[in-house]
């Protein structure tokens, strides 16, 4: 049951990234991300911090889709 809880939260982990989207504004200087989907909006400072929420939200989701194949193609009768 755990193996499509994991492969649940992949696949919805992955689908937020993609979906996500940034943008800055120039006074004052912020820079921010929106999942729409659910409904996150955070501003940083910088431009780095919303890449690494998009992108790791991505590559997080990513990496349990694939260790959940992984898991199942090892396991598979």
């Amino acid at each position: 049951m755990a193996k499509w809880l994991f492969l649940a939260g992949g696949v919805f982990l992955f689908f937020n990234g993609i979906m996500a989207r940034t943008y800055g504004y120039t006074n004052p200087a912020k820079h921010c991300f929106n999942m729409d989907y659910i409904g996150i909006v955070g501003c940083f400072s910088g431009p780095v911090g919303p890449q690494l929420v998009v992108w790791g939200t991505t590559l997080l989701g990513a990496a349990l889709i694939v260790g959940c194949v992984w898991y199942g193609r090892r396991n598979s009768g």
